[in-house]
């Protein structure tokens, strides 16, 4: 069975309407979705942002024999070249347990994704829908909102994109023996400084509406930047939406038993 993790909601919406779901389960601040895609098993996690994944990989390894972890959902980029809307595919995952990210970066550990997995995926986002960026991504322990710093992650590290759970879920892949692979996509340029809080997500990974609210009323001048997030946020869940299909078909005909 392949796991696909999303923190978010929004970024479940991706893949969620076209599988068939069997079965819904809620364990702690996680949404597991037991699914069926074209015959496939499936299952469609949300995890809430950050650390949280670990527990539900936890669950999830006891009910189900898991062949594939993928992370999934939102990055931001860290590189000039890669932009909203593009599809990134992790070949390392590397982990930095500092807070800030203004000076000198040190990268604590790092780990690689599945090579056979890595080279279907590459093959298979050759499309004029999207571009596409196979490289390192760097999972972070808050939202990194300052363009200068992105800017400073991208010159001091290989990352080219920035999550804060593709590093949990790979950790615990590699302790489990099971292949995992980085599947994301932009939905926050390098130029862009991001004007949120976290609290504006819930800690499952749903949108907070009073505190969105709140922080309109006391802010009127997001309003604009919520709209433009809209946007780009729509366009990277159309990206994952376009290419999981025939990536999930390919993994199973080709490379899973």
């Amino acid at each position: 069975m392949i796991a696909i993790f999303f923190a978010l909601r929004q970024e479940l919406t991706s893949l969620k309407p076209q599988v068939n779901i069997l079965k819904k389960i809620r364990r702690a601040h996680a949404i597991f979705y037991q699914s069926e895609f074209c015959g496939f098993p499936i299952t469609l996690v949300q995890t809430g942002i950050g650390k949280n994944v670990s527990e539900a990989i936890q669950y999830l390894s006891k009910c189900f024999r898991i062949q594939l972890m993928i992370s999934s959902g939102f990055a931001g980029s860290v590189n000039p070249e890669v932009g909203v809307g593009d599809l990134i595919i992790g070949k390392h995952v590397l982990r930095s347990s500092q807070e800030t990210f203004e000076g000198e970066i040190q990268i604590n550990s790092r780990i690689s994704c599945d090579a056979s997995i890595i080279d279907l995926a590459v093959r298979l986002s050759h499309t004029d829908i999207f571009k596409t960026h196979c490289g390192d991504v760097l999972s972070v322990n808050k939202i990194v909102r300052q363009s200068s710093t992105k800017k400073n992650i991208g010159n001091q590290t290989s990352a080219i994109a920035i999550d804060m759970e593709s590093y949990a879920i790979a950790e615990r892949a590699s302790a489990l023996g099971i292949p995992f692979i980085v599947i994301r996509t932009i939905s926050d340029g390098i130029e862009e400084d991001m004007e949120i809080n976290e609290n504006i997500v819930t800690e499952g990974g749903n949108v907070n509406i009073s505190a969105t609210a709140r922080h309109l009323l006391n802010k009127p001048h997001h309003i604009l930047y919520f709209n433009r997030m809209r946007k780009q946020t729509k366009l990277a869940t159309n990206t994952l939406s376009a290419f999981f299909p025939n990536f999930i078909t390919q993994i199973y005909n080709s490379l899973l038993t």
